[in-house]
């Protein structure tokens, strides 16, 4: 079959027109593959560093889809090599998508929407009202955060992010207020907004948070009332320097949401609703596709939409 596969991961996948196609075992059913998106989760396991990896080679990357069973329905799967024409995927790791529904924008929303969705449902237990904070906002997961917090009942979202356009683009899609990063005044801008906020869904880390933190700390209106601060992602580094007093001076809690810390069943619940929404009231957001053969010519691109690989 034909295939993006990894043989080092020092380099670049690559295509390969004649790839074994997966054996699929008694606990697993073989997928054909309609469309599966290049998400930073897909690329970092495709380079060896996401945390889940075995460091196995050769494998096809990729780590979900929408793709058909056997009986022709159509279903959006959460499986390891998704990249190819087949892939074997674990009994009943998937949701059914609805005919009418775009698979191409299927595959690329779900795994950013899921990180938003899980985060704010099973790790933060998000409660109609309460106010929400975004680092990270103007990247493809953020855009989705701000949505998703709307829909699950956030009274104010407050965007943060650098870039000044996708952040302006950001009130049409619910935002309620705007922190440039890169402005003289972030920093009591923060302070202001996260007075009162609940909830921070932090896709940064690095080091933004302790920045953040350091604004936001000392100026809550209530030190009892809960902080949720939920790291999702590192784009601005994997590691952060978390002033200690911060849990002491206010009522902080801070968690990870991903991968590991939210159950399959809660996972699966996620990709149902997610499905459900936008079958309901379609999201904004924006694809563009590749064919498997031209990854050399696309892997490393950098794309102002979703990259999906279309078999």
């Amino acid at each position: 079959m034909q295939a993006i596969v990894v043989r080092n991961f020092n380099y670049t996948p690559q295509f390969e027109h004649e790839y074994p196609a997966p054996k699929p075992t008694e606990q697993e059913t073989l997928i054909q593959v309609q469309a599966a998106a290049l998400s930073q989760r897909a690329k970092s396991g495709a380079d060896g560093s996401h945390y889940s990896s075995k460091g196995a080679l050769p494998m096809v990357p990729g780590v979900d889809g929408v793709g058909t069973l056997p009986d022709g329905q159509q279903v959006y799967f959460v499986a390891n090599g998704s990249f190819a024409e087949q892939v074997a995927v674990r009994n009943g790791f998937w949701v059914p998508v609805p005919a009418q529904l775009d698979p191409v924008k299927i595959a690329g929303m779900m795994n950013p929407a899921m990180s938003s969705w899980m985060a704010l449902q099973y790790r933060a237990h998000i409660q109609s009202g309460q106010k929400v904070m975004i680092l990270g906002a103007t990247g493809t997961a953020g855009q989705m955060a701000v949505q998703i917090a709307k829909r699950l009942g956030a009274s104010e979202v407050i965007a943060v992010g650098r870039n000044t356009t996708k952040l302006e683009a950001l009130s049409a899609l619910g935002a309620t207020q705007l922190i440039n990063l890169s402005a003289d005044s972030a920093a009591a801008d923060l302070a202001n907004a996260g007075q009162d906020v609940d909830i921070v869904l932090d896709y940064l880390w690095g080091a933004v948070t302790p920045l953040a933190l350091k604004a936001i700390v000392p100026h809550r209106l209530h030190d009892d009332q809960p902080l949720k601060w939920v790291e999702i992602g590192g784009s601005a580094g994997t590691e952060a320097m978390i002033p200690a007093a911060a849990f002491r001076a206010v009522a902080l809690e801070m968690v990870g949401s991903g991968q590991g810390s939210v159950g399959v069943t809660n996972i699966l619940e996620t990709l149902k609703a997610i499905v459900a929404s936008e079958a309901t009231a379609p999201f904004t957001f924006a694809t563009q596709t590749a064919a498997l053969a031209d990854v050399d010519h696309v892997w490393s691109t950098a794309t102002k939409s979703r990259l999906v690989f279309v078999p």
